[in-house]
């Protein structure tokens, strides 16, 4: 580990990075399109989003440690799993759902990705499950659960526009399964390499298996023609959101303990969640008791990784819980 910094600066860069993450919902949502504003699409912005990033980080990489870049032939397929699991599919899945769902589910949903990781550890892993670890899981899934059917309201019940938003709600907790199953690949990896050159790797190999859906969408829907709206979101998912936040994060786990930087990811789902709010997201009794469990549970779980002073996975995520998965 690097020279600590002081923890006011620490903190500062943390709250920043955990803010530009909170904005990646409702900015996604119009970098993808509304019915209102045209975008670019679920897949092409995903290929664009992290190909362009990808490519940044390579010059980046190459300018500042070229031999960082090198990599083990031995790690090659490792890679193109994580690749794989933790940016194709999860960002096919996140981002389809993302355009039929809302900004402040999303949000909420994607907050639970600690739990699933737990879920999945104990599973595949055979990591024992702790009564703080158990209690964890059980209330992030019954939080996240009524996070999902929270936006069925009644006067829609039954509606092609309700069953929509279910099904968007539906594919956003299946590629949080995709991204936990990354994450189990990460935690070998990051024995041999730093953060900033297995997050290189996923997101320009991520981009590559994104290549034939984004075909597959401009051959099916022409053109993209997305509106300044839409260009104005995707400058943020790239720059501040991407490039800037996940590189200020990775130089902050180098200098400063992941317990004290995995408790501002709590930020985010407020933040998102007040933003969509005033987007005027639907939010209910049945949304806030959701919210309220999610967090609970995914505090119970990041205290339990805490106990067992383990370091945390170090790659990307929707958008950057993994921190705080272990």
């Amino acid at each position: 580990m690097r020279p600590r910094w002081p923890k006011w600066a620490v903190y500062a860069l943390a709250i920043v990075c955990n803010l530009f993450w909170a904005g990646a919902y409702v900015t996604g949502k119009l970098a993808i399109g509304t019915p209102e504003t045209a975008g670019f699409g679920p897949f092409r912005a995903a290929f664009f989003r992290f190909g362009v990033a990808g490519l940044v980080l390579v010059g980046w990489g190459l300018l500042r440690a070229p031999d960082s870049l090198r990599l083990r032939k031995e790690d090659l397929p490792a890679f193109a799993r994580l690749a794989l699991l933790g940016m194709c599919l999860t960002y096919v899945f996140n981002y389809t759902g993302l355009r039929l769902s809302t900004g402040t589910a999303a949000a909420l949903i994607m907050v639970t990705e600690p739990v699933w990781i737990a879920l999945l550890a104990v599973v595949f892993l055979r990591e024992r499950l702790t009564v703080l670890r158990g209690a964890g899981v059980v209330l992030g899934l019954t939080g996240a659960l009524l996070v999902v059917i929270s936006t069925q309201r009644p006067e829609t019940a039954g509606t092609t526009a309700a069953s929509a938003v279910l099904l968007g709600n539906l594919l956003m907790v299946a590629s949080l399964l995709w991204e936990a199953g990354a994450v189990l690949t990460v935690k070998r990896l990051a024995a041999r390499y730093s953060g900033r050159v297995i997050v290189t790797y996923e997101f320009l190999l991520g981009s590559l298996l994104l290549a034939p859906f984004a075909a597959w969408e401009t051959w099916a829907q022409g053109p993209i023609l997305p509106s300044p709206a839409a260009w104005g979101a995707f400058l943020y998912l790239v720059g501040p959101c991407t490039l800037f936040a996940y590189t200020v994060w990775f130089v902050l786990l180098e200098r400063a303990d992941a317990s004290e930087l995995s408790i501002f990811i709590f930020l985010q789902p407020v933040v998102a969640t007040v933003i969509g709010v005033l987007r005027r997201d639907p939010f209910t009794a049945v949304t806030a008791l959701g919210a309220v469990l999610v967090l609970a549970g995914v505090g119970a779980i990041m205290r339990a990784g805490a106990r067992r002073e383990e370091g945390p996975p170090v790659g990307p995520l929707p958008e950057m819980v993994r921190a705080a998965g272990e």
